[in-house]
């Protein structure tokens, strides 16, 4: 091999790596610029994705990307990612595959407090306009523990109180 064929392989080589690595910064910065939550608490859900069987749909979220309803090989686009709305209680993806006769398809996820990551609820209540839940341990509030703590505590005490009469 020529010193030219080795001077080009080595660029080549280089080049590669360096658009690996421009690729891999690219990819760490724009992780870096998303909002988390006040906490950071939404952090894991970064490369995640979430599956709900509804009817003959599979609907299937990755917050901080997109949004989409499968049936069977054909895929619709019900959004991409658009951040927490309303205090971090409402994740929103907008801008998805245009309704025929009607507006681009969205889609809001309720956040409520769970022992697990549970997508569920999909509901179509405008044309093209979902809504559904998804149960977390990401959204339970300390206050909120302490308020569902207190009830529980409440009703151990009925129960006690009933169980003496």
């Amino acid at each position: 091999m020529s010193d030219a064929a080795h001077v080009r392989k080595d660029y080549n080589d280089l080049s590669r790596k360096l658009s690996k690595m421009q690729s891999r910064i690219s990819t760490l910065e724009n992780k870096m610029k998303q909002d988390y939550g006040n906490e950071g608490e939404f952090y894991s859900f970064y490369d995640q994705c979430f599956e709900h069987k509804e009817n003959k749909y599979i609907y299937k979220i990755c917050p901080y990307k997109q949004a989409s309803q499968v049936e069977g090989h054909s895929t619709t686009n019900l959004g991409r990612w658009d951040g927490f709305k309303d205090s971090y209680k409402i994740m929103e993806f907008s801008n998805g595959d245009r309704c025929w006769n009607g507006p681009d398809r969205s889609l809001k996820i309720r956040l409520r407090c769970g022992l697990k990551n549970e997508f569920d609820d999909v509901d179509e209540p405008s044309r093209c306009e979902y809504i559904a839940s998804l149960l977390t341990p990401a959204f339970c509030r300390e206050e909120r523990l302490q308020e569902l703590q207190k009830r529980l505590d409440s009703l151990n005490q009925e129960i006690q109180t009933h169980d003496e009469l």
